[in-house]
């Protein structure tokens, strides 16, 4: 029984004649960088459809978001995440699991971003909200609930997602796995620079605050699939501050045994 990871847009056709759980997730937005507040980006929306027929015969349009680019100096450069959807052969119109929306800077708003939002409806479609950013970085995907935002004391770190732990790979059988450990947002004074861990799978990329000399760059983690980038603080205007990336969105296609 096959598990289909599809990481890019295409047309697909099914290879074999079967039931399949299909998960959709959208992209995480993008944080913002600057020596203000650190914003951060929303999670991609999760949907999934519990049961599908499909057949060799069959033609479906697989659309799957792509991450939002972090902010620099700021503001410049961020945008949202992109939405994930499907549509063909057996659904009622498109489905969609919509992108988080950017953390934005002081030049276009001041504030975190949201989680993406599910649209559409039939064949059992049903997901949630992706969570919203905060200044401790981006929010993560939630599969069982609205997603989580980041956290602050008394554990500072980006959104967790509620997935069963193992990463994606262990997914399986109409269910979705995440990652196991969000990203620890960071706290650096006068130049002793550590990079923040990346995000997990379905996790948010922490943020980074940090007060330098002149001349230095600082960077914000990346979300992991789906999820939101962390926001940079970088306290000295002559400095750099970089805002995490978001996650690209992903499709999962399960073959079922029943």
């Amino acid at each position: 029984f096959p598990q289909l990871t599809i990481t890019q847009s295409q047309t697909w056709v099914p290879p074999q004649d079967g039931n399949v759980c299909i998960h959709v997730v959208g992209a995480g937005g993008g944080g913002s960088g600057q020596t203000a507040l650190a914003y951060s980006g929303g999670a991609g929306a999760y949907g999934k459809i519990p049961t599908l027929a499909v057949t060799t015969s069959g033609s479906f349009t697989l659309v799957v978001g792509v991450g939002g680019a972090g902010g620099y100096n700021n503001g410049s450069g961020l945008t949202n995440g992109g939405n994930s959807s499907i549509a063909g052969t057996g659904l009622t119109g498109t489905k969609t699991a919509g992108g988080g929306g950017r953390g934005k800077g002081p030049s276009n708003g001041s504030q975190n971003g949201a989680g993406g939002s599910v649209s559409g409806s039939g064949e059992g479609w049903a997901g949630y909200t992706g969570g919203a950013g905060s200044s401790f970085g981006g929010g993560a995907v939630g599969i069982y609930a609205t997603g989580q935002a980041a956290q602050g004391q008394p554990h500072v770190r980006a959104g967790m997602t509620d997935a069963q732990s193992g990463g994606l790979a262990s997914s399986g059988y109409g269910i979705i796995c995440g990652g196991s450990q969000a990203s620890l947002a960071q706290y650096t004074v006068l130049g002793v620079y550590n990079f923040p861990n990346q995000g997990d799978d379905l996790c948010g990329g922490a943020g980074q605050y940090y007060s330098t000399l002149g001349g230095h760059y600082s960077h914000a983690a990346d979300g992991g699939i789906g999820g939101g980038g962390g926001g940079c603080r970088n306290t000295n205007s002559a400095s750099n501050a970089f805002g995490g990336r978001g996650g690209d969105g992903i499709i999962l296609i399960q073959y079922l045994p029943w």
